[in-house]
């Protein structure tokens, strides 16, 4: 797909310090634009492709680098390879310059992602990919970092995120300083959302 937005993302959520999308503290990082439309999606409010926060991609690094206390990032959306230019900079510049582990959500499947040609440059520079369609009729909020059962944990062979997947429902409430809540991962109850 055509990178819509030059060098920059088009940012849904940022959040500093994660700790349920993949192991340790996580810089976390929603970009927004969907065109998949998975059925029972509980982030369709990141579907449109329309600019929500424009980033520089140097800005946005500036950003995770400056992060202290972290173990590594996660890329979740919206679709993170629908901006795909942008985000395999990203993950490439973090593999680089940093220990920090790289940890992907893409609702598409390998033999789609090596008919993209992107298979070659994630494996090489992602520590784990949670890859597939979210599908509502095979939802399990029981997975650890993953939403439905047909999803494939892929760990790269140079991996280096040793901690594995476990049967577990983490959720996340953050409360800003504005009062504002909000609640991550998988809830029980998708009213929670």
């Amino acid at each position: 797909m055509k990178n819509l937005y030059g060098t920059q993302f088009n940012i849904s959520h940022i959040e500093p310090a994660t700790h349920i999308y993949g192991p340790g503290r996580r810089f976390g990082i929603w970009l927004q634009g969907c065109s998949l439309a998975c059925n029972g999606c509980w982030n369709k409010e990141m579907w449109s492709f329309k600019a929500i926060e424009l980033l520089e991609r140097e800005e946005l690094l500036k950003q995770i680098l400056a992060e202290t206390n972290i173990n590594g990032i996660t890329i979740l959306g919206g679709e993170p390879l629908q901006q795909a230019e942008n985000t395999l900079w990203l993950i490439q510049k973090i593999k680089q310059s940093t220990s920090l582990t790289i940890m992907l959500y893409t609702g598409y499947t390998k033999p789609e992602l090596q008919l993209q040609k992107n298979w070659d440059m994630l494996e090489t520079n992602v520590d784990l990919l949670v890859t597939g369609r979210y599908e509502e009729e095979l939802r399990n909020p029981n997975n650890q970092w993953f939403g439905s059962e047909n999803q494939e944990l892929i760990y790269p062979t140079k991996s280096r995120i040793k901690q594995r997947s476990k049967p577990l429902n983490e959720v996340e409430i953050i409360i800003e300083q504005t009062g504002e809540v909000r609640v991550l991962g998988y809830p029980s109850d998708l009213s929670q959302c």
